[in-house]
């Protein structure tokens, strides 16, 4: 008889900065790594609330949803090829993307949200401010949003 293995990646989906080091979790909130440096492509996950990290146990944060929601909205965003900094999520997520905060809104209309801001990123280039696609309508077919520049 053969024994056949499986071998589960577990893929990083966020840190969370703690205590001077950053903490890596996979999509079940359990922190896989512990760096003292950023790893690239990762983002950071802001607006979380929890007491004490433990190394291989799971992020001790109000609701298991959270986790659920920031899984989610990276598979999304890798869907389309985009890469964010950080995401700030309490209930509504906000993306922080180089100069850029992305109002996301509540996590109706996910998708057509990314999508809607794949399609503008162009546009966006270089410069800094505020997109907010918190008003995205899948029903609307030539939606208009507000984008706030700084400074």
């Amino acid at each position: 008889s053969r024994a056949e293995i499986i071998v589960y990646e577990k893929s990083v989906v966020g840190y969370v900065s703690y205590m001077s080091s950053y903490m890596y979790f996979d999509k079940d909130g359990i922190i896989v790594e512990s760096a003292s440096k950023k790893l690239p492509g990762i983002p950071w996950i802001t607006g979380l609330k929890f007491g004490h990290i433990v190394l291989y146990q799971k992020l001790p944060v109000e609701s298991d949803r959270i986790f659920e929601e920031i899984l989610n909205l990276t598979q999304i965003l890798s869907i389309y090829g985009l890469s964010v900094d950080k995401i700030h999520s309490i209930g509504d997520a906000t993306l922080y993307m180089g100069d850029i905060e992305v109002i996301l809104g509540n996590s109706a209309g996910l998708n057509g949200k990314i999508a809607e801001l794949g399609d503008m990123l162009p546009q966006l280039e270089g410069k800094s401010g505020t997109l907010y696609l918190d008003t995205y309508d899948e029903t609307k077919t030539n939606p208009m949003y507000t984008f706030k520049p700084r400074g």
